[in-house]
């Protein structure tokens, strides 16, 4: 989406000391200006979603299959409808435009994306030209990672450097804040990204759903006839009773952090700063708060095999100091988690597991296989490949195929794997020149 802010990472430098008994301010820090691209909410909300021929990938923030069809959301612009059916051969069908759009989730023929702070539904019967369905308004928060908004009310739809710099030291009042706005330019110190879930059968219902699978960064999920959707600090439901007109429910403050969401049959497991949360979810419209499992302070995707979770941890200026690390959590009993197993990783980020192997992307270091013993533990490195800088990954079993989003302008790799879990690249969604 637009809102992914690319900011300078904080550069600080060394003072000089004066002898003083008083410590003295001993950093300054850089500063770099962003200038907004603005839209009100009349502009996007009079968007037409208009449809094209598939344009070429140029800033995937986002993924998701449905059946055959790979969807990859093109950073606030939106989306791409990739046909997948041979997953060596890939096939644009068309880009459809969804200013603002991020979080995406498809249920029995019907895609579910916000748009800013609303949430729009979308007809696939015809994949080649989705068709508008239904709009709910403002049950996004204006500023969040859905929807970053100024002041003045418009809301920002993109932002471009604009060269110029600001040092300022510890002294300042603008040293501790991150950003500060000096005459319409804002100055940023540092980067903030603004920017699995099988399919399920609900258990209140005759009839199978028919729901698509996402990554283990994804924001919105389906499971119980229910669309969920966490930003930094809420986790949000809606009814999908009438599926062509969503019904918002509930909101659920969690704290802060909140990043990535993973539905089994009856739970949901919330990634986050400072921990794992786990909410029951026998009454759909009513998540019951289970436990949170309390981890190093890091960045949190989930996903979770039988009773075992797997989360990675990195660490950065935005998510902790903690190390790079893998944690096995057996969540058997939801009211009281306990970890099994951690391991030292190098840039472990997004991760899928499936038949007795974990599939991890590893930023720049590529995409990894590693087995898991018989009690889901991990084990030995089965493979890697170093053609992606790996960001988060759909694993489809069925085809032996690993769909991998690579960060910012790497596109989409996919791979086939064996049973023995060796990969081979196959195909590249390339990106934009």
């Amino acid at each position: 989406m637009r809102n992914l802010l690319t900011y300078l990472t904080a550069l600080v430098l060394t003072a000089l000391l004066f002898g003083c008994i008083e410590e003295e301010c001993e950093q300054t820090i850089l500063f770099q200006g962003f200038s907004p691209e603005i839209v009100s909410p009349d502009d996007w909300r009079n968007s037409n979603f208009g449809c094209g021929n598939g344009l070429p990938v140029c800033e995937a923030t986002g993924f998701y299959v449905y059946e055959q069809y790979l969807f990859i959301v093109e950073n606030g612009e939106g989306l791409h409808v990739i046909d997948n059916s041979d997953p060596a051969n890939p096939k644009a069908v068309t880009f459809m435009e969804v200013p603002g759009g991020q979080g995406i989730a498809v249920r029995n023929d019907i895609l579910y994306l916000n748009q800013y702070t609303d949430l729009v539904a979308f007809d696939l019967s015809d994949p080649t030209e989705p068709s508008f369905v239904s709009r709910t308004e403002d049950v996004f928060e204006p500023y969040s990672v859905f929807a970053e908004v100024l002041p003045n009310g418009d809301f920002v739809a993109n932002w471009f450097a604009t060269g110029e710099e600001r040092v300022v030291d510890c002294n300042s009042p603008d040293a501790g804040r991150g950003r500060f706005d000096e005459g319409g330019v804002f100055f940023s110190d540092h980067n903030l990204d603004f920017s699995g879930n099988a399919a399920v059968v609900d258990a209140r219902s005759p009839q199978p759903e028919s729901v698509g699978q996402g990554g283990s960064l994804a924001r919105f999920t389906i499971t119980r006839s229910t669309l969920y959707a966490v930003d930094n600090n809420n986790l949000k439901a809606f009814s999908l009773q009438n599926p062509r007109k969503p019904e918002y429910v509930k909101n659920i403050e969690l704290g802060w952090g909140i990043e990535t969401i993973f539905p089994t049959a009856d739970k949901l497991f919330i990634g986050a700063n400072n921990g794992m949360h786990i909410y029951g979810i026998d009454d759909p419209l009513e998540p019951e708060h289970l436990s949170t499992f309390e981890h190093v302070l890091s960045c949190d995707p989930v996903v979770v095999s039988g009773d075992l979770a797997y989360v990675t941890l990195w660490g950065g200026r935005d998510c902790g100091s903690a190390r790079d690390q893998l944690e096995i959590i057996d969540v058997s009993d939801a009211r009281n988690p306990t970890s099994l197993q951690i391991t030292p990783m190098s840039r472990s980020h997004g991760l899928g597991v499936s038949e007795g192997k974990l599939f991890l992307c590893s930023n720049w270091e590529g995409f990894k296989v590693y087995d898991l013993d018989d009690d889901g533990l991990l084990g030995e490195l089965l493979d890697e490949s170093d053609v992606i800088n790996a960001r988060d990954v759909i694993v489809l079993p069925q085809q032996k195929n690993a769909i991998v989003l690579g960060y910012f302008q790497e596109g989409i790799q996919q791979f086939s794997y064996t049973d023995e879990g060796l990969l081979s690249p196959t195909s590249r969604i390339e990106v934009c020149q």
